[in-house]
């Protein structure tokens, strides 16, 4: 191997993390963004089901004036 492999640093971390002392703005980024992904996930999913309901109740809807 040549000498120059041993100075060569990692594409993905330039340091060695420090697990004594986490980086509090990345864990509550991370958090945060996962709160805001269920709380859209469940927002859809209450407007799919309010959706479903309606055309389901529009099928079953049968009126002479309608027709």
């Amino acid at each position: 191997p040549s000498a120059s492999l041993g100075f060569t640093r990692s594409a993905f971390t330039a340091t060695k993390p420090n697990y004594d002392r986490p980086n509090w703005l990345r864990v509550g980024l991370a958090f945060s963004t996962t709160a805001a992904l269920w709380a859209i996930l469940i927002k859809q999913h209450d407007d799919d089901v309010k959706e479903y309901e309606r055309r389901k109740q529009e099928r079953q809807h049968k009126c002479t004036e309608c027709s």
